[in-house]
């Protein structure tokens, strides 16, 4: 498997062949060919000792945002603005920031892709009780708007981005492992 950036060697209904790098292609495209290189690679990947480890401590990151996120107050402020002021963070074309090899992530973490948006205004991955994947964007994570900057005390900010460090950096390395997981296995 090589790891290019050229869609035209994939065709529909063939194994993936390659590894198609950049946000440069359609969501669907990118979850088509995450699901493909899960349903050829998920069990050698879930066999791997390393890329488990990895994806263990990223999720263990993920989770640790998430109660920190809630112990700031971001999730109380996050809710309220979605609900009471139409919220705009989760907004369409976010998804385009997406990679193959995030998305594929998110299946070696149990979540499922999407096949169609549910909310026309947001992105393709939000539902009704917010994000429906596990693993995230860096933009998903690290963004706070000027919101969150006026309501959350600095002081709290500041705790709550050690944690939103620590996830955006497991993630990196889980990106990577991946990548070269590929790479060495020369598929």
């Amino acid at each position: 498997m090589s790891m290019v950036d050229n869609s035209d060697q994939q065709k529909d209904g063939d194994k993936i062949s390659f590894i198609p790098l950049g946000t440069d292609y359609p969501i669907l495209q990118k979850i088509k060919w995450a699901e493909s290189l899960f349903d050829q690679f998920g069990k050698l990947l879930a066999d791997d000792r390393v890329i488990q480890e990895k994806l263990h401590q990223y999720k263990n990151a993920i989770i640790s945002t998430g109660r920190a996120m809630d112990e700031v107050g971001v999730l109380a402020e996050c809710t309220d603005c979605a609900v009471n002021d139409g919220g705009s963070c989760c907004g369409r074309g976010i998804e385009s920031k997406f990679t193959v090899i995030l998305l594929l992530i998110n299946r070696l973490m149990g979540s499922s892709l999407a096949k169609e948006r549910e909310d026309a205004e947001g992105c393709w991955f939000l539902g009704p009780k917010g994000c429906k994947i596990i693993a995230r964007h860096t933009i998903c994570v690290n963004y706070l708007c000027r919101r969150l900057q006026d309501k959350i005390p600095q002081e709290k900010l500041q705790f709550l981005q050690h944690y939103i460090g620590a996830e955006v950096d497991a993630g990196f390395v889980v990106e990577e492992e991946l990548k070269r997981w590929f790479q060495k296995k020369k598929i």
